[in-house]
């Protein structure tokens, strides 16, 4: 028999075990608090350099910084606004925040093009592909991508470098009430740490260290059997406390936990060799898991450069504008200091001829002096040198140059210049200072994208529905599962796709096209994205629309359907044959053709008289020459193709061979004028489509 084993025993093996893992719960905690520090080191200067960007910003234009070491202060500076005598004027005139808003404007102005390369050519990785592009439009628009993105996009332009997480929370649902979601979220610099700054590809980095404050309800919401006690202060510890102050934001209360997630590349650290990430709370590790969760296997972190200066952290056009919007505000106010000298000039007098301190700047004021004395008189003051003024003049200029954003990008035609052809050309120009940051947007969208699809194939074990837009503009809602994309998540961004389009010159362009035939107007109506025009887009693709929506029912009918429709005609079988006979449901009369011959039941989706049957056609085939068409089953194209024959034969044309000489192909009455089909259709025998639209669709 087996020894039985002490009670003793036992508590030494739990004691070595918790021990043991004491140790390297505490291993971790230091590295990572030293590893946070090292990083915080490194950046000194860059995180000095965004504090003053970001006063100039947001109008604090006279600050200066000063070195200190006193404790609690971040980076070894402090932030202030030096005293100035009374009489000194130093206005600000914030040209920065112009200049930033305007290129915010140009990089938020467009989405992305983005298409999926399917992983093979079959028709099942196609198929895929397209169904990964559906997602990720769905998810682009419903997470508010955009809105995430222009605030992400604020902290590159100000600091040189932005970040948005994208990440799978199994805690949250989506609008369906299925567990787990996508989460994007905005990543200031400040809360995101690396330890090689001349490496700039974050995949390229060890390990990245991410920090935040939460508050201690938040703590108890998430993790109730954990106990911690406020830290940190929940602003200033990550933010420099006098930059806070310098905002505005002087109330801090040490009222936070400050936390950290690790992510670590495999072969980096020898506690985890495999990689993989952890969450530390205070002095607790809530989180840890070897190896990465995600199928991606990348940081949950995408990087938007500014301007790239062969570091981690990029530059910002603040950088170059800072040293020229204090010249600019110096020299303004001197101009307001000789003004008001001019206004109110001093006066030159005998010494105890009057009482200086009696004189105001009071209007019409006496002054009274003692007799035998010169009157006072005001002190002669000369003019500003024209030099000044033009000093103005060309730091507009440097301003304009070092910005990119000359005259023509405000919308101001440069002296001289009329064609538009060189108008256009110097806006490319002044976008083209921009080229570098939108590849970084595209890039970034990019992995985005490929980030969210993989969770989509990871996660998505359950059907989900997905609120799509079709080829026509038709909303629709499809179910997807993870295993609907298959392989295909090498999601790519069209190339300038980013860049901001002049809408003046795309409705010119449409307009030249309409008008010389080479685009219907419907179509150009359809592209030209003016409002109010939508309406009248609307009225004309009235026909397009029903069609559009025929196409949808016809495609969805299922064998139930099909079997219940059936039924619903099926008559006693021919007492003479034994085959099934079709009857009316309403009279229950035999269904006969004007010739006393059998007839087939009508059409599930019937042709009615108000139909515009050449539009119909078109539309009809050309959903018939899709991907999505090839990949029903045969009783559906036949159902399309009884369709199709019906408006056919409601021309008057043969099914199945060529339109009589004289009738409007389908080709033509896709590009031709809708009311000249109109009048045509009725030629034809064909009816208006001004009636209602068929019930039931």
């Amino acid at each position: 028999m087996e020894k039985e084993r002490s009670f003793n025993d036992v508590d030494i093996d739990q004691l070595t075990n918790a021990s043991k893992q004491k140790d390297f719960h505490n291993k971790i905690i230091a590295w990572t608090k030293s590893s946070h520090q090292r990083c915080k080191t490194l950046r000194q200067q860059v995180e000095r350099q965004w504090y003053l960007n970001l006063a100039f910003y947001v109008g604090r234009q006279n600050v200066s910084q000063v070195p200190t070491t006193a404790a609690g202060m971040n980076a070894g500076v402090r932030l202030y606004i030096p005293p100035a005598p009374y009489y000194r004027s130093r206005p600000v005139i914030n040209r920065i925040r112009p200049i930033i808003r305007t290129e915010l404007a140009k990089l938020t102005a467009q989405k992305p093009t983005a298409t999926i390369v399917p992983a093979t050519g079959e028709d099942r990785d196609l198929a895929a592909a397209q169904a990964g592009e559906q997602i990720w439009d769905s998810v682009y628009r419903e997470k508010k991508i955009k809105s995430t993105f222009s605030k992400s996009a604020l902290w590159m332009l100000t600091t040189g470098v932005g970040f948005m997480k994208t990440y799978w929370d199994p805690n949250k649902r989506d609008k369906q009430g299925n567990p787990g979601d996508f989460c994007y979220e905005t990543i200031t610099p400040f809360h995101l740490f690396i330890p090689d700054m001349l490496c700039t590809d974050i995949e390229d980095q060890p390990y990245v260290i991410h920090i935040q404050t939460k508050t201690l309800e938040w703590v108890k919401a998430n993790y109730p059997d954990l106990k911690v006690e406020p830290n940190v202060m929940e602003a200033n510890d990550i933010l420099n406390d006098s930059f806070l102050q310098l905002i505005g934001a002087v109330d801090f209360q040490r009222n936070a936990v400050l936390c950290y997630e690790v992510w670590i590349k495999p072969g980096q650290v020898e506690f985890m060799p495999e990689g993989g990430m952890y969450t530390i709370i205070g002095d607790n590790i809530v989180q840890f898991v070897k190896g990465n969760p995600y199928l991606h296997q990348q940081y949950p972190y995408v990087k938007f450069d500014h301007i790239p200066n062969g570091r981690f952290y990029s530059d910002s056009v603040i950088n170059d504008l800072i040293s020229i919007q204090r010249e600019y505000n110096r020299t303004r106010g001197q101009i307001v200091e000789a003004k008001n000298k001019m206004s109110h000039p001093q006066l030159l007098a005998a010494e105890g001829s009057i009482d200086a301190s009696k004189i105001t700047t009071e209007p019409g004021q006496t002054i009274l002096y003692k007799l035998g004395f010169p009157k006072p008189e005001p002190m002669p003051l000369q003019n500003l040198p024209p030099y000044v003024i033009e000093e103005l003049q060309r730091l507009l200029q440097d301003f304009e140059d070092i910005s990119g954003q000359h005259q023509v990008s405000k919308g101001q035609v440069p002296p001289g210049v009329t064609a538009a052809t060189a108008i256009s050309f110097l806006q490319e120009q002044d976008e083209s200072m921009l080229s570098t940051t939108f590849n970084s947007i595209e890039e970034g969208f990019e992995k985005i994208g490929f980030q969210t699809l993989c969770y989509v194939k990871q996660f998505w074990n359950t059907p989900r529905t997905v609120k799509v837009v079709g080829r026509d503009n038709q909303f629709n809602v499809l179910s997807f599962v993870g295993s609907s994309i298959g392989d295909n998540t090498d999601i790519r961004v069209e190339a300038g796709s980013a860049l901001p389009t002049s809408k003046a010159a795309k409705q010119a362009l449409l307009m030249d096209l309409m008008n010389n035939g080479f685009i219907p107007p419907e179509k150009g109506l359809e592209l030209m994205e003016v409002g109010g025009v939508q309406r009248l887009y609307e009225e004309i693709q009235i026909d397009s629309a029903q069609a559009t929506r025929e196409n949808m029912k016809m495609s969805t009918v299922t064998d139930e359907d099909m079997s219940i429709y059936l039924q619903t005609f099926q008559g006693a079988p021919d007492p003479m044959t034994g085959a099934p006979t079709l009857v009316d449901p309403n009279s229950g009369q035999p269904l006969t053709d004007t010739m006393g011959n059998p007839t087939a039941p009508p059409l599930i989706v019937p042709v009615n008289t108000f139909d515009n049957h050449q539009i119909h056609i078109q539309v009809h085939n050309n959903y018939r020459k899709g991907q999505e068409y090839e990949q029903l089953p045969q009783r559906l194209k036949d159902l399309f193709e009884e369709h199709v024959n019906q408006h056919m034969m409601a021309l008057g044309m043969i099914p199945g061979m060529p339109a009589p000489e004289g009738a409007i192909t389908s080709g033509e009455a896709a590009s031709g004028d809708p009311a000249q089909i109109e009048m045509e259709s009725q030629q034809q025998g064909g009816v208006p489509s001004n009636g209602p639209e068929s019930v039931g669709y």
